[in-house]
């Protein structure tokens, strides 16, 4: 029983991580003006900041399937093999498409239905880097002079 305690106590920190992006794609996708700004130390470029709060519903969704495959991981650690052979493709099938869908939607804004309604018409932001070094080159050889 002592050697669970440390998963245990990684699902319940899991389980908070959860509530937190939950209730900030709940916000999000209310267009409150409560919603917490998601701003990673890796980017200072506001249309990726903007990218990943496009895609908090996705995100939020992977971390609860993160959790739940933690917490059936923990529950299963004790039973066969074949048990936690289940638990990784519950784990596997639920929480890689979500993230697939989080990283398509931060960068092309697509699919629509997963997007917050008030931001469906923003360009993702692989397109607007895209139009950015196409501006930026076609102003570097002097218009095509």
């Amino acid at each position: 029983m002592a050697h669970l305690v440390p998963d245990a106590v990684a699902a319940v920190l899991a389980g908070g991580t959860d509530l937190f992006l939950v209730r900030a794609a709940w916000l999000h996708w209310t267009g409150s003006d409560r919603a917490p700004d998601i701003s990673y130390g890796y980017s200072l470029n506001p249309s990726v900041v903007r990218g990943h709060e496009r895609g908090i519903v996705a995100l939020a969704a992977w971390a609860v399937c993160l959790t739940v495959g933690v917490a059936a991981g923990t529950a299963a650690e004790g039973a066969a093999g074949l048990a936690l052979v289940h638990v990784a493709a519950i784990f596997t099938l639920g929480s890689l498409p979500w993230m697939a869908l989080h990283l398509t939607i931060a960068w092309f804004n697509w699919p629509k239905a997963l997007v917050p309604p008030h931001r469906r018409g923003e360009t993702g932001s692989v397109t607007e880097w895209w139009r950015q070094r196409a501006t930026r080159d076609k102003g570097a050889d002097g218009g095509g002079l």
